[in-house]
């Protein structure tokens, strides 16, 4: 072996060696991703499941066999899984240099395997468990394979050649873009290069036929496979398809990042100035030799970019999408090979040096980027996170099935706690029933549940009381990522209905300064229709409808708003830092987040704007800098009608914008201090969240800030004690941190009434007896028998609530009242809903269901009287209370 030889030899194991320590170096110190996971799930099974596995799959089974036996051998670490990858990384840098040695001088092909050693893209797939660097083994050793066979098709290199190829398409099946580069590449060859033209093609032809054979076990299976793809279904089909983005970032990944890619970038552009500069083109003159293997170096090295990764985006963009941006390390050593050539091919040497020098320090960039930040899922974290805070008898629901891998790799499945993977045929509100607190854990949610599913159906009937997102705070490498946010939330014992009031149900507010002039509390006095013949007292600061033979009293129920109209209110006391961050202070959500849905926000510039959805975006409002004080409670109003929309602060209008196009809401859910995923919080304290069928005028909007005056379709009351007023103290519902406010919307129906209920005490000015029908209370519908109600006194004194449908009563609840004297009162009370009825008189409550169910609600609303003033009640109505 002559100097130069020995000198190669010991820089190509320098090199080796440097490639052996960057794979090596802190390979255990991530956790295991998904795909990770999924390769320690398979690789424990048995040769006969891991067939049946990949037989079903993308993947043909010849790594998770290695990955077996391995793992039998060394165990299931993650230094144990990885060291594998990290064995084939070394090899794929040697073979590159094997190769590169075939189509280059020795210096380049020194240089390819030295960028490859520190090659980002090289060095991160070496300490993953995946088949990426032994897939790039096979690949370098078919292309070395196939040189060996084109110069001398001897029986070596024959074997030699197909067994590379079917060792390619055991590990991938991606490959068949490689077999294809190789085809081209002979096809080319035989034009340009005359002489024994039919015993090259027969060899050609045979060595083909022999490496299918030898893969000919799984040919069936990858036939079946390929199929499945192209009719858009089976393995892979969650591969989106390719964009702009995704070809930037695929040479972002080979390159190892955009300051590697500029350094080659003005490589190349020095290698071009080189070659045309006749002075410096003599110093880089090749021997004859050489310039004939450099006319074949970039048709190989041009075919092998064209068909690895040009050919898979492309045929994603009209075929079907199959590409995906870590499958270019196919042609990662073809990239190496090349910025390699490329240096080699400045002049003089002193700009060649700078050239590479460029290149490796910002290659050096990129690898302090890749060892001092985080680049794959935190499960290991997830773990631990849940084990110290779950309880024995709380459940784990899994967003997504294939997250169970690697998250009970760290935490084990025993069966205690219960973990329940969505699967899609899982019917998971049953699976859930028996459990009062559940840990929810997210993650790839944007494919398995975009719409919010699964949260929603655990808010449904729980309090989220505990939140942690495992990509908040972490410094990620922007490079080459298998990193996706990990939420890990607990729903605690409690329901979010408590809160909810439909109308002007509950708390404190019917005492407020809203209904003290009001007849009848609950409906507002705007809504009568009809009054004459009765008076109005008070008593114990009640109010007292005393009527008589030709009392009129008649209310109209509000109908539904108007499509395109609406409004949404409540109290705020923000918590959160002085930043310049965007806090989203609400969001209310439709099927999608861009389907129906509402944004209200603080943006990074202080103000506030509001963003609308119907579908895709239809317009936003946003205002000048606004500063919400820490110290007090802010009331924040919005409304939209068909042509503008406004925003109000404290009851006074802050912004307001026309509306491009109407928006008609169509909310699912409703959350506070944060969005769907509990992102971009916005910490505080909130109450009174009010959601209306109507817009706000300026006066409700000022109302609303001062007392709490309003009538909503339904409200939640979060801190149980009524609606607050402008100087209203003490704490909310803490959302935004360690518990976020997340609500199903209740069901809506075409009426308001559908369900209500009523309540007073009536003192009569008549005794049993007296042989009459009296209407206590008329609730009417289409007509008098269709959808309507009555509490009546029947000439046989019986007190009676009657429902009719269709023209016959569908239910019928009452008690006798014999004993009834004039001037004593009675305690009254009724509810209703579309399947039953119920009537409380001094204590005693009797109930009927109702058949048919009712189908509609009441349209008005007759007092002391029937609509036709035929069926005096005559007495005194005290403290009547109405709550459609």
């Amino acid at each position: 072996m002559n100097d130069k030889a020995k000198h190669i030899d010991l820089a190509l194991w320098a090199i080796m060696l440097l490639a052996t320590a960057l794979r090596i170096y802190s390979i255990g110190s991530e956790s295991l991703w998904i795909d990770e996971g999924q390769t320690v799930a398979y690789a424990t099974k048995s040769f006969g499941e891991i067939i049946e596995y990949c037989a079903r799959d993308v993947h043909p089974p010849l790594y998770l066999f290695i990955m077996h036996i391995w793992t039998e051998l060394f165990g299931i670490s993650e230094i144990s899984l990885r060291l594998p990858s990290a064995i084939f990384g070394v090899i794929a840098v040697f073979l590159t240099y094997r190769v590169g040695e075939k189509i280059m001088n020795r210096n380049a092909a020194l240089l390819g395997a030295l960028f490859l050693a520190v090659s980002y893209m090289g060095i991160n797939f070496s300490q993953e468990a995946r088949s990426y660097t032994m897939l790039l083994s096979a690949i370098l050793l078919s292309c070395h394979g196939l040189l060996l066979f084109i110069d001398n098709p001897n029986r070596k290199n024959f074997l030699y050649y197909a067994a590379s190829i079917a060792l390619m398409l055991y590990i991938h099946t991606f490959t068949v873009f490689i077999i294809m580069f190789h085809q081209l590449y002979f096809i080319t060859g035989f034009i340009l290069t005359p002489g024994q033209r039919i015993k090259r093609l027969g060899n050609w032809i045979s060595v083909n036929i022999a490496a299918l054979i030898i893969f000919s076990p799984w040919l069936f299976f990858l036939v079946k496979q390929v199929l499945a793809k192209l009719g858009g279904e089976g393995p892979g089909s969650w591969v989106p398809a390719p964009d702009f983005f995704t070809a930037w970032r695929t040479l972002i990944q080979l390159a190892g990042g955009s300051a590697p890619l500029a350094a080659a970038a003005i490589a190349l552009f020095l290698c071009l100035i080189s070659a045309a500069i006749p002075s410096l083109r003599r110093m880089i003159t090749p021997s004859r030799q050489d310039q004939t293997r450099n006319s074949m170096t970039g048709l190989f090295l041009g075919l092998w970019l064209l068909c690895a990764v040009v050919t898979p985006f492309v045929f994603s963009l009209i075929l079907s999408p199959i590409y995906v941006e870590r499958y270019a390390i196919q042609f990662l050593p073809g990239f190496c090979l090349f910025v390699g050539l490329v240096i080699t091919r400045i002049a003089p040497p002193a700009l060649k040096v700078a050239a590479l020098s460029l290149f490796l320090i910002a290659t050096a960039h990129g690898l302090w980027l890749y060892y001092t930040s985080y680049d794959k899922e935190q499960w290991r974290e997830v773990a631990q996170f849940v084990n110290e805070n779950i309880k024995p008898g709380d459940a784990l629901v899994l967003s997504a099935p294939w997250i169970y891998e690697p998250f009970v790799y760290y935490f084990g499945d025993d069966g205690d706690p219960k973990i329940i993977p969505a699967f899609s045929h899982v019917n998971l509100k049953e699976e859930t029933k028996n459990f009062d607190n559940i840990w929810l854990i997210q993650a790839h949610e944007f494919f398995s549940d975009p719409e919010g599913d699964v949260p929603a159906l655990l808010s449904e009937s729980r309090l989220v009381k505990k939140h942690k997102d495992f990509k908040e705070g972490i410094n990620t490498n922007p490079i080459l990522v298998h990193f996706q946010s990990i939420r890990v939330t607990k729903y605690d014992a409690g329901r979010m209905q408590d809160y909810l009031r439909k109308g002007n149900i509950g708390g404190k507010q019917n005492t407020s300064s809203e209904h003290k002039n009001e007849l009848v509390a609950g409906l507002p006095d705007s809504l009568i229709i009809e009054q004459s013949g009765f008076k109005v007292t008070n008593k114990n600061n009640s109010t007292v409808i005393e009527s008589g033979p030709d009392t009129r009293l008649r209310y109209r129920f509000e109908s539904p708003g108007k499509v395109g109209e609406g409004a949404i209110s409540f109290r705020i006391l923000p918590q959160w830092k002085n930043d310049s961050k965007k806090h989203m202070l609400l969001m209310a959500k439709g099927s999608k987040w861009d389907k129906g849905s509402v944004f209200l926000e603080m943006s990074p510039e202080k103000t506030l704007r509001a963003l609308f959805f119907k579908d895709g975006f239809t317009g936003m409002v946003e205002g000048q800098p606004i500063q919400l004080s820490n110290n007090q409670w802010h009331n924040i109003s919005l409304d939209w009608n068909r042509t503008s929309t406004s925003i109000f602060v404290d009851g006074n209008l802050y912004a307001k914008a026309d509306l491009p196009l109407p928006f008609q809401s169509d909310f699912k859910t409703l959350h506070l201090g944060a969005d769907h995923q509990n992102q971009f919080p916005a910490l505080g304290e909130y109450d009174d969240l009010m959601i209306f069928d109507t817009p706000l005028s300026v006066e409700d909007a000022q109302n609303l800030y001062t007392s709490g005056s309003a009538r909503p379709a339904y409200w939640y009351d979060l801190d149980l004690q009524g609606r607050r007023n402008s100087t209203g103290i003490g704490k909310g519902f803490s959302s935004g941190q360690d518990q976020f406010f997340t609500s199903v919307t209740p069901k809506s129906t075409n009426n308001k009434n559908m369900e209500g209920s009523a309540s007073f005490t009536f003192t009569p000015d008549w005794s049993a007896g007296d042989e009459k029908q009296r209407m206590l209370l008329g609730f009417y519908g289409k007509a008098w028998n269709m959808g309507s109600m009555f509490l009546e006194k029947t000439p046989k004194d019986f007190l009676q609530l009657i429902r009719w449908e269709k023209g016959s009563p569908s239910c019928v609840v009452g008690q006798k009242i014999s004993d009834w004297k004039q001037n004593e009162p009675h305690k009254i009370s009724i509810s209703w809903n579309s399947k039953e009825t119920s009537l409380t008189l001094d204590g005693k409550t009797f109930n009927s269901a109702c058949s048919p169910n009712s189908e509609s609600g009441f349209e008005s609303l007759t007092i002391a009287n029937d609509g036709s003033g035929n069926l005096p009640a005559m007495g005194k109505f005290e403290d009547l209370r109405i709550n459609p």
